[in-house]
């Protein structure tokens, strides 16, 4: 199955796909959804399309151009450019 690629700024979108990505979404009163794993783990996604990733061992905080989901292989890849070139930090389900 194709990743379902998401505009971080289109918060319908990005609420369904977070849901079938992990268990539990919450939206934070600054409407940031955020994706918990456990107590050590969590996916952020700011309503101005920033991203908040982490688990033990790394994080990220950075901009996103695109989200894209892929369910089947339990991971999502953040998309954005940095001074003229292609950048994609990955976030795998633990």
């Amino acid at each position: 199955m194709a990743p379902t690629v998401v505009d971080p700024t289109d918060r319908a979108a990005l609420a369904e796909a977070l849901e079938q990505f992990a268990d539990a979404v919450t939206e934070r009163d600054d409407g940031t959804l955020v994706a918990e794993f456990g107590a050590t783990a969590h996916f952020a996604v700011e309503p101005d399309g920033s991203v908040d990733a982490g688990m033990p061992l790394h994080e990220f905080d950075g901009p996103a151009d695109t989200i894209a989901f892929d369910h089947d292989a339990g991971s999502v890849d953040v998309e954005f450019d940095a001074d003229s070139r292609a950048v994609v930090y990955t976030f795998r389900r633990p």
